[in-house]
């Protein structure tokens, strides 16, 4: 709260300089900042000069100094007799000793006695004047009470001035914090119970009116005390500064969108609403964006300046990986995470920027880079285990490096990053190239298969040249650690963040992208979704590969649509088809309009589009790839793919019972919009990420969906955990984020009637993400 000045201080403020800046609502910055020096008006009174040096040294907006400005003419008989009986509380200095941290409540200084103090300065070039009793009335301190002749003010100029600048030449100027110098105060024992009037620990007095410090001190060692706590004000100034949060690091705090900080040791939850669910155990990994920005340096001729290097994508975060532990013989829950990216971060400083290593490393960020720097060779800035951004995915216990006791994070550039399963330490990064030669191509698919039943990883690569690109589906295993080539084809460039596989086939979505000026714009840009534009006039075609033949058996192709996240394949052995879920799009604007600043700044127009649950059927997948091997891959003979909308309600994230994964299925869960489900006109409904979670039945449309929401929480992707054979039987995990009180909660439900089970408070904010989690028992 900042205090307003005293009507008896003439020092008045320039007119021309700039207002303060404003400060956080919930964070206060406390009193304006201190006088740096003072100013002397030689037409002034000899009372009043003496004031005004005391105002400068001592800070404006302290409450004690502005109740302490009163003129002595203007106060009563009464007064005047009562004065000397509160000399000693009106008239003391007060510093703080502790360590050079001082309070804001502690470093401040009447001013009457530093009147005293500056008073000391020999008016007559001589002799110290005595402190008498009138001086203890706060403020109203004159040359003649103190008991000297009085001065013309051009001597009291000279005079204080000239004691000034040798005070400056034998101590420097304002530079004695931290010199070991003694402050020479006393502050009372613990034991005591005497305090200041602000609850502080008694501090000796500087005033002339009794106190430990000796009335004989030398006037250069009280003028040196008045400098150093003038210096404390100033520094603890700058410590407010710097800590002061502002009003728009607040809104970007609120948006959920703000560099998360991590929890390295592990912490107990304290559950806030409900109780430990009965059964629930094992861990939950969850990867996604942590930090948005990075600070560096920049050297500037005779300064140094701090700039920071922000994060233009969701995806291009450098990413936190977070476990919470579920352990039910205990009724406890542990939360622990780590920022597993640093040296990248250490990177981006070192760059001023982001250094990309292969074309369309990132989605879409500036990288603060010039052209010659695609020149220089990157290979040893990834080397190590925490130099890549990997946080698009996990992956549990896939053999890598030896072992399989891992948790692989991912990225679209091939990259895979071993971590710790207990206490999420990075050990190494691997690329999926040095596996195995074979492995061709920069970009990869950041959402690899799993096959339970063989144990195999799958991923899709691509080769981006200048007139085609090379897919390859590559598999590891742990009877095959060092992987194999499924199959291979040649396509257009695409953007593929997933795919699917049954028992007998690998299905490839390839969405319809051009590049400009062929391959050339690919081969020299840093940002994929600045290389590559999606062409609604195109189709989707979707390859199917044999894992048993190892080569593409047939295509089909649909209308244009854009697809992030496949929900479930099934393979109808009766039918001979197969069938696809997966939430679609019209195009691929959700992958662009999730860039930071519109996320933590929406405009009015802005608004995340609605994904669906749609089924692509792939009948006769026999007899097509027959057909395929005689027109020897035309693409005018490929069959169509027909669609079926499983659900009018928008959907994105959808995971599904991991129990029957492959196999025919009823329910999804997954996030949506809580005013779009009900129905509400777009320029109403929210704009931004997903509010609520939801439960569909995708063989009954007219059953209602179950929705959990809270206001003002933002939850991440659910992840169902099963509890018996039933497919939904078990619990829906999910971490949220609390925008009002910019939290962030551990949420378990009861799958069957989304019942909510129990909220435990995470140690610190989560931040919001496209990211992904897997439960692992």
């Amino acid at each position: 709260m900042t205090t307003e000045p005293s009507k008896s201080d003439n020092h008045k403020q320039d007119a021309s300089a700039p207002e303060p800046a404003a400060t956080s609502p919930l964070l206060q910055t406390g009193d304006a900042q201190a006088a740096g020096s003072a100013s002397i008006d030689i037409d002034k009174p000899d009372k009043q000069i003496v004031l005004d040096m005391a105002s400068d040294i001592v800070a404006p907006g302290d409450s004690a100094v502005a109740q302490g400005a009163v003129d002595a003419s203007k106060l009563t008989t009464a007064e005047k007799t009562d004065a000397p009986a509160n000399a000693k509380d009106k008239g003391k200095t007060e510093i703080s000793n502790n360590g050079g941290e001082a309070s804001d409540q502690e470093d401040f200084i009447s001013v009457d006695s530093a009147a005293d103090a500056l008073q000391e300065v020999s008016l007559d070039g001589g002799a110290k004047a005595p402190a008498t009793g009138s001086s203890a009335l706060t403020g109203s301190v004159t040359v003649s009470d103190l008991g000297v002749s009085k001065p013309s003010p051009a001597e009291v100029a000279a005079a204080i001035l000239l004691k000034d600048a040798e005070t400056a030449r034998a101590f420097g100027s304002r530079g004695f914090h931290g010199s070991g110098e003694s402050d020479r105060t006393a502050i009372s024992p613990l034991g005591e119970s005497s305090t200041s009037p602000r609850g502080q620990p008694e501090i000796a007095e500087l005033s002339d009116d009794g106190g430990s410090v000796d009335e004989e001190e030398d006037m250069e060692e009280r003028q040196r005390r008045l400098f150093r706590l003038a210096e404390k004000r100033r520094q603890q100034k700058e410590r407010m500064a710097q800590t002061a949060v502002s009003s728009e690091e607040i809104e970007i705090m609120r948006s959920g969108l703000s560099s998360a900080r991590e929890c390295v040791a592990p912490v107990e939850l304290r559950i806030i609403n409900g109780s430990y669910p009965e059964g629930l155990r094992g861990s939950l990994y969850c990867v996604g964006p942590g930090r948005f920005e990075v600070a560096y340096n920049v050297q500037r001729e005779l300064e140094q300046a701090t700039r920071m290097f922000h994060f233009g994508h969701i995806m291009d975060a450098l990413p936190m990986l977070s476990k919470v532990s579920f352990d039910p013989k205990q009724a406890t829950v542990t939360y622990r995470s780590r920022l597993i990216a640093k040296q990248a971060a250490s990177r981006v400083q070192a760059e001023h920027g982001v250094n990309t290593k292969v074309p369309g490393a990132l989605y879409m960020t500036d990288t603060n880079q010039t052209f010659l720097n695609k020149f220089i060779p990157k290979a040893s800035h990834y080397s190590t285990p925490e130099g890549e951004s990997c946080g698009q995915d996990i992956q549990l216990f896939m053999p890598l490096q030896g072992t399989n006791q891992t948790i692989v994070c991912t990225n679209h550039v091939g990259a895979l990053q071993n971590v710790d399963p207990v206490d999420l330490r990075p050990r190494a990064i691997v690329e999926l190239r040095d596996i195995n030669p074979e492995f061709k191509g920069s970009l990869s698919c950041p959402h690899m298969q799993y096959d339970s039943n063989t144990r195999e990883h799958f991923t899709v690569m691509q080769d981006v040249g200048f007139r085609s690109t090379t897919y390859t589906v590559v598999a590891i295993s742990e009877s095959q650690p060092e992987g194999y080539v499924v199959a291979s084809f040649v396509a257009q460039a695409s953007v593929l963040h997933s795919f699917a596989i049954t028992q007998d086939y690998i299905v490839v979505p390839v969405y319809p992208y051009t590049a400009p000026i062929g391959g050339m714009s690919y081969r020299w840009g840093d940002s994929l979704l600045e290389t590559l534009s999606f062409d609604s006039t195109r189709p989707v075609h979707f390859y199917v590969i044999s894992r048993e033949y190892r080569r593409v058996q047939c295509v089909y192709q649909a209308p244009a649509f854009f697809a992030m996240h496949q929900v479930n394949a099934v393979q109808e052995s009766a039918t001979d088809s197969i069938s696809i879920d997966l939430v679609a799009y019209e195009d691929d604007a959700v992958l662009r309009r999730l860039m930071v600043k519109d996320l933590r700044r929406p405009s009015v127009d802005f608004s995340v589009p609605s994904g669906y649950a749609r089924r692509y059927q792939l009948s006769g997948v026999t007899m097509e790839a027959t057909k395929f091997v005689e027109s020897k891959g035309r693409p005018s003979l490929f069959p169509p793919a027909h669609m079926l909308l499983l659900r009018v309600e928008s959907i994105e994230l959808a995971r599904i019972n991991p129990m029957v994964a492959a196999r025919p299925y009823t329910f999804m869960y997954g996030l949506s919009h809580v005013e779009r489900l009900q129905g509400l006109p777009a320029h109403i409904a929210s704009t931004t990420m997903y509010n609520c979670i939801v439960k569909l039945d995708v063989n009954n449309s007219s059953a209602a969906p179950l929705v959990w929401s809270r206001k003002h929480c933002y939850p991440s992707e659910p992840v169902f955990v099963p509890h018996s054979d039933k497919e939904d039987d078990g619990y829906v995990v999910s971490v949220f984020f609390d925008s009002m009180r910019i939290t962030s909660c551990l949420l378990v439900l009861e799958a069957k009637t989304f019942k909510e089970l129990m909220i435990a408070q995470l140690p610190s904010a989560v931040p919001l993400s496209f990211g992904h989690a897997k439960f692992s028992i």
